[in-house]
């Protein structure tokens, strides 16, 4: 039986390997890492403490960024989501107000003013100073009106005169001014009529008119864009509003 050659003998290196001539030294931590001066300030404190304690203040300081995150995204999703409801109070109304919204009423000063401003042209001329005015007065409240209606994107309102960066406080302002000069208007039809009391379908048109300012004017769509404006203004609701780009929601007024 052969003796087995127990004698120390240089081993090939494998190709594709590496010895320990070719075996690189891992690159070391600049020394030179800056930090602010809050950072270093907590290090100091940390360091100090026991370990036990060290282990703890990275756990409760984890837990309160992971507590912050949540409440922010929670937060914000149900301020967005009290954001769309208010925002859809012009179009759709308050639930207080029973199906009466604040465009459905502006749309209807809209078309029977300008049935008013149609039967005046016919009766006063296309020339009268109060055609002239309550015909202004209508396509200032209509640009208005589509401004609000979408969002700003439509009309550029700084032409107007009472225009301060606000669709809703400008189209307030005009239908301000068109009921004005639909009055005026009126009464000036009223003295060319032989009975001012009976004005024929002109009459009712001017009727409807007015009761849809009335009806704006019991509307619950203020008190709740106050109420809202009110739960949403303070601290934190403000902070986030603008983390997650909430618009106002304006007051008819």
């Amino acid at each position: 039986m052969a003796n087995a050659d127990f004698s120390h003998k240089t081993q090939a290196q494998a190709p594709g390997g590496f010895s320990a001539g070719s075996y690189r030294e891992a690159p070391k931590a600049d020394p030179a890492q800056k930090w602010t001066p809050a950072q270093q300030k907590l290090a100091a404190l940390e360091q100090k403490l026991p370990g036990a304690l060290a282990k703890q203040a990275t756990a409760v300081a984890l837990c309160i960024a992971v507590m912050a995150a949540s409440f922010v995204g929670f937060g914000g999703a149900k301020l967005k989501g009290r954001y769309n409801t208010a925002s859809q109070w012009f179009t759709y109304g308050v639930s207080a107000d029973n199906g009466y919204t604040l465009n459905e009423e502006l749309l209807t000063r809209l078309n029977t003013a300008a049935n008013v401003i149609t039967t005046g042209t016919g009766t006063l001329g296309a020339d009268s100073a109060e055609v002239q005015a309550a015909q202004k007065a209508l396509d200032d409240f209509s640009a208005c009106l589509d401004a609000v209606q979408s969002g700003g994107k439509k009309q550029d309102l700084t032409s107007l005169p009472y225009y301060q960066g606000s669709p809703m406080h400008a189209l307030y302002q005009a239908n301000e001014a068109l009921g004005a000069m639909i009055d005026q208007l009126y009464a000036k039809m009223q003295e060319q009529a032989a009975d001012p009391m009976k004005m024929g379908a002109v009459q009712g048109q001017y009727g409807q008119f007015n009761s849809a300012q009335t009806i704006l004017s019991n509307l619950n769509y203020n008190p709740a864009v106050t109420a809202y404006q009110q739960e949403t203004d303070g601290f934190p609701a403000s902070v986030l509003k603008g983390l997650f780009g909430i618009q106002e929601v304006e007051p008819f007024a």
